[in-house]
C-alpha cells in the first residue's frame, strides 16, 4: 500500500469524482485486463466539495470496468461515508490485486491497514457495519461494504454504505467482490483536514443558496415526500414503466405506490444526508410478520421498478423486497427489471415453474421476494437474472434477446423514454448505459430552462428534430457536477456550483472552465468504451422502445425516433459519422 498526490494540472481539467477516475483508468488500467481479474481497477472518489459546507456535498463515486456491461462503470452514493474518507485524510483509494482471503481495509486519520474479514464473509451489508462499529470500538465508523450478492459476483450487486446507501450501477459490488475486500471502514476526527479557502464568503454565500433551493417545487415534493413523491407526476405523463414497459397506465397501483401513501401508512421518519437541506431519505416501519421491515425506505426507482414495473401494487412487499436487496447488497433498478423480465418470460412460456420453482405470475409480491432471496443468495434461477437481463436473455433464448430492456447491457431505469424523447437520446449515448442521472432531460423536457449551459427556450416532450444540443448540456454538466461531487437532487444552478467551487478552493475557475471539464470527461469515457469495442451500434434502445408504442397513458402511441436525433447528436459533440471523437476535438479538449 502506498499514498500518492496528483499535480494541480490534473486537477484542474478533471476536477475529482468521476472525471478523475476516467483520467486513472484511461491512464493505468490495460485495456486486456478483465472487469473480474486481480488486475482490474476499482477506484472510491470524492470531489473537491465533498465534506464541506457546501450543500447535498456529501457524496463519493465508484469507478471501474463494470462486470455487467464490459464498459465503463461509476456508481455513485450518498450518505456519510465520502466525507468521512475525507476527514481520515483521503480524497480517494485505489484497489487493484486481489487478497488470498476476505479482508477490510481500515482507514483512520491518515493511517490505514488491511485487517482479517474472514468472521465476515458471508453476512449481510447491515450485519457487516455493525459487526465493524463494534470490532474497532467506535459508533462512529463509516462502512462501505458489499453483501452476500457482492461476495458471490453477481452482476447486478452493488456497494453499500450507511445502512441503505448505495454505488448501486453497474455491477461494483461483484469487482469488490473479486478482490475479496468485504469492506472500506473509515474514520477521521480531523473535520477541517481539506481547509476551505474562503470559509467567511462561501458561510455568507450559502445563506442565499439555501433559499433557492429550499424554493424549487421539486426539491420541495422530495422533502415532503421523499423521491417517490414523484410518482403520481411522472405516471400523468406516462413517465413510469408498467408491466416491463408494455403499459402507460396503472392508477391504482400509483395510488398505492406513491410517496404520498407511504408517508400516510408507513413512514416511520426522514432523514438526510451529509449537509443536505432536502432529507428524502425514509424510514419505515412495517410491523406485519411476513414483510417486517424497520430501516431504510424505497426510494421511486425502486417503487416503480420493484412495484409497477413488476405490477406489485403491495406497499409493504415492495418495502420487505428493498430491505433485502440492501442486505444483499443489489441494485434495486437492475433487480426489478430482471424480475420482470422474466415474468414476462414466464407468461410467454419461455420459462415455467418447475425451471423457476416459483410461480411467477405479475404481480405475485411473495414470488418477489423469494426471487429477490434467491439472486443474493445465488440460488437456482437467482443465479443466471444475477447476471443481468443481457446475459439472462441470452440464457433464456426462444426469442427472449427480443424484449430484454438494457442499453449496452445496463438494465433501463424507472422512465420510459417514449414519455420524454430527449431521454431516449439520453439512454442510447451515456457512457455506463442506460442512465436518468446522465443529464435528467426529464426536466427540460418538463420546460426547466437552465440558462447558464444555453437552455434558453422551453423544449417540448414529444419533440426529436430540436433535442441533440440541450441533451449534450445536460451529459456535459452532469459529469461536472459527478465531479464535485454534488447531489442532483439540490438543482443548484451552474452559476452558484463555480461560485462554490471558487470559494472551496480559491481558484480562478471560471463557467467556460467547467463546461470544458464536464465535456473533456465525456468524451474521455468515450474513448474508455471504445477500447473496450464499443461502436455507433451499441448507441441504441431496445427495441420495445423504438418500435411498440404504449397502448394507453400518457404517451400513447409515442415510440422513440432515435436515428433522427443520432445524427445530429454526433455532429454537435464533434464526432465523427461513427460516434468517435474527431482529432479536431481532441485536441481541443486536450485529450491524447
Amino acid at each position: 500500500m502506498r499514498e500518492g498526490r496528483l499535480s494541480e494540472e490534473v486537477l484542474r481539467k478533471f476536477l475529482g469524482g468521476s472525471s478523475l477516475g476516467a483520467k486513472m483508468i484511461y491512464d493505468e488500467l490495460d485495456p486486456s485486463v478483465g472487469p473480474l481479474e486481480p488486475d482490474n481497477l476499482l477506484i472510491f472518489l470524492t470531489g473537491p466539495l465533498t465534506g464541506t459546507m457546501c450543500p447535498s456535498c456529501g457524496r463519493y463515486c465508484v469507478c471501474t470496468r463494470s462486470p455487467l456491461t464490459n464498459i465503463w462503470a461509476e456508481a455513485h452514493a450518498a450518505g456519510y461515508w465520502g466525507p468521512e474518507l475525507k476527514f481520515a485524510g483521503f480524497d480517494g483509494i485505489v484497489i487493484k490485486g486481489r487478497s488470498e482471503r476476505p479482508v477490510c481495509l481500515w482507514i483512520k486519520d491518515g493511517a490505514y491497514e488491511l485487517k482479517d474479514a474472514v468472521a465476515l464473509w458471508g453476512r449481510d451489508t447491515y450485519e457487516t457495519e455493525e459487526a465493524l462499529r463494534k470490532e474497532l470500538q467506535d459508533e462512529k465508523v463509516k462502512v462501505a461494504c458489499i453483501g452476500q450478492a457482492g461476495e458471490r459476483l453477481a452482476r447486478i450487486s452493488s456497494i453499500m454504505n450507511d445502512m441503505g446507501r448505495a454505488a448501486g450501477r453497474c455491477g461494483v459490488g461483484a469487482v469488490m467482490g473479486s478482490k475479496n475486500l468485504k469492506a472500506i471502514a473509515v474514520r477521521g476526527t480531523k473535520v477541517n483536514v481539506f481547509p476551505v479557502a474562503k470559509e467567511a464568503q462561501l458561510k455568507e454565500y450559502l445563506r442565499k443558496i439555501y433559499v433557492s433551493i429550499r424554493s424549487h417545487p421539486t426539491v420541495q415534493i422530495y422533502t415532503s415526500y421523499g423521491t417517490d413523491g414523484i410518482m403520481s407526476m411522472m405516471h400523468e405523463y406516462g413517465d413510469v414503466p408498467i408491466k416491463y414497459f408494455t403499459r402507460g397506465e396503472w392508477t391504482d397501483g400509483v395510488r398505492k405506490l406513491c410517496g404520498e401513501t407511504m408517508s400516510k401508512t408507513i413512514l416511520y421518519k426522514q432523514y438526510a444526508c451529509y449537509r443536505c437541506l432536502i432529507a428524502c431519505g425514509r424510514e419505515v416501519k412495517v410491523a406485519d410478520e411476513k414483510y417486517g421491515v424497520l430501516g431504510a425506505g424505497p426510494e421511486y426507482e425502486t417503487c416503480a421498478s420493484l412495484g409497477m414495473l413488476c405490477m406489485n401494487d403491495n406497499l409493504e412487499a415492495v418495502s420487505k423486497a428493498n430491505d433485502l436487496c440492501n442486505r444483499y447488497g443489489l441494485d434495486t433498478i437492475s433487480t426489478g427489471n430482471v424480475i420482470a423480465f422474466a415474468m414476462e418470460c414466464y407468461e410467454k412460456g419461455l420459462i415455467t415453474k418447475d425451471e423457476v420453482g416459483l410461480n411467477l405470475t405479475w404481480g405475485n409480491a411473495d414470488a418477489i421476494i423469494e426471487m429477490v432471496n434467491k439472486i443474493g443468495r445465488g440460488e437456482g434461477f437467482g443465479a443466471v437474472l444475477g447476471e443481468g437481463v443481457r446475459r439472462a436473455a441470452e440464457r433464456i433464448g426462444k426469442g427472449a434477446e427480443e424484449f430484454a430492456v438494457h442499453v449496452k447491457g445496463l438494465e433501463v431505469p424507472m422512465h420510459d423514454p417514449r414519455a420524454f424523447k430527449g431521454m431516449g437520446l439520453q439512454y442510447a449515448t451515456s457512457h455506463r448505459g442506460a442512465c436518468h442521472l446522465r443529464g435528467m432531460m426529464y426536466h427540460i423536457e418538463q420546460g426547466e430552462r437552465v440558462p447558464d449551459l444555453g437552455i434558453h427556450k422551453r423544449y417540448e416532450r414529444f419533440t426529436v428534430d430540436d433535442k441533440a444540443e440541450p441533451v449534450i448540456a445536460m451529459q456535459n454538466w452532469h459529469d461536472v457536477l459527478d465531479s464535485m461531487i454534488m447531489c442532483k437532487f439540490a438543482i443548484v444552478p451552474p452559476a452558484s456550483v463555480l461560485a462554490m467551487l471558487q470559494m472551496v478552493t480559491g481558484l480562478d475557475y471560471k463557467l467556460p472552465d467547467l463546461l470544458k471539464a464536464g465535456e473533456r470527461a465525456y468524451n474521455l469515457k468515450r474513448l474508455i468504451n471504445a477500447r473496450y469495442g464499443m461502436t455507433k451500434k451499441d448507441d441504441t434502445l431496445p427495441k420495445r422502445l423504438l418500435l411498440e408504442p404504449l397502448p394507453d397513458g400518457g404517451c400513447k402511441g409515442s415510440v422513440v425516433e432515435l436515428d433522427r436525433m443520432l445524427p445530429e447528436y454526433y455532429r454537435l459533440r464533434g464526432w465523427d459519422a461513427e460516434g468517435m471523437p474527431t482529432p479536431e476535438k481532441l485536441r481541443e479538449l486536450g485529450l491524447p
